[in-house]
């Protein structure tokens, strides 16, 4: 899951232990005050169990009126099982097509990250030194959940994973890289990234007599922090929508069952970002899923492990804006 290192810097040497009980602190926080509403977890819980108090007396009085509840609960079900299997052959086809696109897609983003290290000088948005950063110095899970397989390697590193939930929950697995400015004073910086991704959600709703949902976002994320060990703040970000699928079901709909791919590789870029002399910046490249399930018997699906499913992160990328004393035009 992770390259197990630990980060110099000219004053102090940051275990990995320090630095990821620095990015739970961030992460933390920042779920604190997310982008956009999300109701409170704990209200949501105490309302869908009063609805399962009330789903007990309905049943009890649609039983008592003459209603055959078991014919109709297996023929909804009946429904709920062929809506899954079209949507297991959708993914089915999805993971061919990933197999035989494979090539091409990961080929396309290691060519685009080569391009920029070759040009970035060049450029109106990189005009001063540039540095590459090939490597994540880790490969992780927040919260922490099992990775199929990762790698960390130059210009190729990527992780595969299936996560799947009944929770409301925020999912994110990142690839970690880090700087330390060794100048004297500010560097200001642009910086950018290539994040590919290639897998497919679902999303299930199970047959209620209250309508339920299940939702699933999936994003691309760019995070730059600073401030390492402690005093750890998180800045500019990038943000980029991968794919989103939902369910609903009730009484009279039956359950439900949808399914989306999620294929392509994207750009992401911050710019004028300031690291304070002597000290540490680290770039976060990470999806992020933003789980809701209303019914325990609901539920989603993230799955970048099948076949060739998976994400990758090549490279980050920065350029200097300005030039501190014993930097090289």
């Amino acid at each position: 899951m992770a390259k197990m290192a630990k980060i110099s810097t000219a004053d102090r040497t940051i275990s990995m232990e320090e630095m990821k009980k620095a990015i739970l602190a961030v992460e933390a926080e920042r779920l604190k005050h997310p982008p956009k509403f999300r109701p409170d977890r704990a209200q949501r819980a105490a309302l869908l169990k009063g609805r399962k108090d009330a789903e007990k007396s309905v049943s009890a009085f649609l039983g008592k009126a003459g209603m055959d509840l078991k014919k109709f609960k297996a023929l909804q079900e009946k429904r709920s099982a062929e809506l899954e299997r079209m949507v297991a052959r959708h993914k089915a086809e999805a993971i061919k097509l990933a197999s035989q696109q494979k090539d091409t897609l990961y080929s396309s983003i290691t060519a685009q990250a080569a391009a920029l290290k070759d040009v970035a000088a060049k450029t109106g948005f990189f005009p001063y030194p540039t540095f590459t950063l090939d490597t994540p110095f880790l490969i992780w899970t927040i919260p922490l959940t099992d990775l199929s397989d990762s790698a960390a390697v130059p210009f190729g590193s990527f992780a595969k994973f299936n996560f799947k939930t009944s929770q409301n929950i925020t999912q994110k697995v990142g690839f970690y890289f880090f700087w330390p400015n060794p100048y004297q004073d500010y560097a200001v910086i642009n910086a950018a990234t290539f994040f590919s991704a290639t897998g497919h959600l679902t999303a299930h709703a199970p047959w209620t007599f209250w309508s339920n949902s299940s939702e699933v976002y999936a994003y691309a994320d760019f995070n730059l922090w600073l401030g390492w060990p402690t005093g750890v703040t998180s800045s500019n970000y990038a943000i980029e929508f991968l794919g989103s699928t939902g369910a609903l079901g009730g009484g009279v709909i039956g359950g439900d069952t949808n399914g989306t791919n999620v294929s392509g590789g994207f750009s992401l870029n911050t710019t004028m970002f300031a690291v304070p002399p002597n000290t540490v910046v680290v770039f976060e490249v990470a999806i992020e899923l933003d789980c809701s399930v209303d019914d325990s018997d609901g539920y989603v699906e993230a799955d970048f492990e099948s076949g060739a499913f998976q994400i990758a992160c090549p490279v980050v990328v920065f350029s200097l804006l300005n030039m501190p004393p014993g930097s090289v035009a």
